[in-house]
């Protein structure tokens, strides 16, 4: 058969030869352009300033693999009479590399762990871009990113509580709902755990909700922020109150809606005018459930929740109680009821139906509606965090924190902010110029090989073989490359 099929290549094969080759000019370009730009700066420097110590070799993992990359190193005398040792390149790129590993890999292996294991990730990142990297390394990379987003939440933190953060945006209505993970606890972390778990806390912010698309019955939350981590209650408050500072103007909010199961922690701090408590409908129901054998009765005693009708409710507890006969588990899970529906009474009717509530008008395409995106929300960390055997605090709260940040908008932009600068303004013109002349060159070569196809050599024929150029060639050596056809 005189075909590309008849030397036993497939197109999945095919493609990933080109990808391949692809790849390999990409990493030659961007070593070349590093060392040029290198080799300026060495030019252009403070000669008095900084002194040339010899060149350094370094290997970047990247997207298409590692590059090589010779630079040159220098001692400079700091004005305290310390002194230290740069990278002029470094500088001018703006790279702080985490394990030598370039921000769009980092980029990629922390959105990954999101959602696999560690080991997973590492294939996964391996089979894909030709270079080994450990799960470790994927751990590390995790952990690298995460600590310098703590550190980032504390800086925030430091602004809002010396009045410096004040967001732009205006809303009437704020919607806040809070949750825990139960984790297993590993080391030192164990100590002080319930049973060896700890929880994990977790919350998000939005402004309503909206349609997925026009004719759809399903919603989803509109300007969705998350945070998580293993903080304690006044931490996870003040981070709260200085994400929503940073982005709104806290003086139009006219209602903080706040959603929970009614945990201390979540409802600490929640205690102004604006701040309405919503108990979260699942956990009230679960609560009836797990209490009233009669499902009939626990029926009832919902629809009487929901309704504020809570005498009803009450009497109905006692009358339980009285027609069990004395059993003591009985009456305890009763009692544990009435107890959870005393102390959260003021969030059971919903924030809509209450007299001392009055909305806003709802912007244009979005609705207000029930709270209860919660348990989805926790469904997020608990289907990546749960598969583990068991956490350390630190390792827990990093990855916790990155899942938080995929869940709001702009992930890899905020991962880039942790973790890159930007190029300098010298290296940018340089970096235009030598796209444009890489792709006038590239352009030019296709060009001279394609027209006519017949007369230009056999890929590769005077380069070293490769697996991928052995196969390439063997489909050239068939007949006249003008005259291979699909059939």
């Amino acid at each position: 058969m005189n075909s590309l099929t008849s030397i036993g290549l497939t197109f999945k094969q095919l493609e990933k030869i080109f990808f391949e080759i692809g790849c390999e000019v990409a990493r030659m370009q961007l070593q070349q352009f590093l060392e040029a730009a290198d080799k300026e700066l060495e030019k252009g420097r403070n000669r008095a300033e900084l002194r040339h110590k010899g060149s350094r070799t370094t290997v970047i993992k990247t997207l298409m693999g590692e590059v090589v990359v010779k630079r040159n190193l220098y001692k400079r005398v700091k004005e305290d009479g310390t002194i230290e040792h740069i990278f002029l390149l470094d500088e001018a790129l703006g790279l702080d590399t985490i394990g030598n590993i370039s921000p769009n890999l980092v980029e990629k292996i922390v959105g990954h762990a999101c959602e696999m294991s560690f080991r997973e990730v590492a294939e996964a990142v391996s089979g894909l871009t030709g270079q080994r990297i450990s799960h470790q390394g994927v751990w590390d990379v995790v952990q690298a990113v995460g600590e310098r987003q703590v550190e980032a939440e504390k800086g925030l933190v430091r602004a809002f509580e010396r009045n410096e953060t004040s967001g732009e945006k205006e809303v009437s209505v704020l919607f806040e709902e809070a949750d825990g993970l139960w984790l297993s606890m590993q080391g030192k972390s164990r100590e002080g755990s319930s049973q060896g778990k700890k929880e994990l806390k977790v919350g998000v912010i939005y402004e309503g909700w909206e349609k997925r698309y026009p004719s759809s019955k399903e919603y989803k939350t509109v300007e969705k922020m998350a945070f998580a981590g293993y903080m304690k209650p006044d931490q996870f408050k003040a981070l709260r109150d200085a994400a929503i500072t940073e982005k709104y103007n806290v003086d139009e909010i006219r209602y903080r809606i706040l959603g929970g199961d009614g945990a201390a922690w979540i409802r600490n701090g929640h205690d102004t005018d604006t701040d309405i408590f919503q108990l979260d409908a699942y956990h009230l129901a679960q609560s009836v459930v797990r209490n009233v054998s009669d499902k009939q009765v626990g029926r009832h005693i919902l629809r009487w929740l929901k309704a504020g009708d809570f005498e009803k409710v009450f009497d109905k507890i006692q009358a339980l109680k009285y027609d069990c006969g004395g059993v003591e588990s009985e009456i305890d899970k009763l009692t544990e009821l009435e107890e959870y529906i005393r102390k959260n009474m003021d969030g059971i009717v919903s924030y809509k139906d209450r007299e001392q509530v009055v909305m806003p008008k709802v912007p244009a395409e979005m609705e207000y509606r029930n709270l209860g995106t919660m348990e989805r929300n926790v469904d997020i960390f608990a289907k990546r965090m749960k598969g583990a055997k068991s956490w350390s605090e630190r390792g827990a709260t990093h990855l916790s924190k990155m899942i938080a940040l995929k869940m709001g908008k702009g992930f890899n932009d905020k991962i880039a902010a942790l973790i890159s600068g930007k190029l300098s303004e010298r290296l940018v013109e340089r970096f235009e110029e030598a796209i444009r002349n890489t792709r006038s060159g590239i352009h030019e070569a296709v060009r001279k090989s394609a027209y006519p196809m017949h007369r230009g050599e056999i890929p590769f024929g005077n380069s070293k073989v490769t697996n991928g150029r052995k196969a390439i060639r063997r489909m050239f050596d068939l007949r006249p490359f003008s005259e291979m056809v699909y059939r």
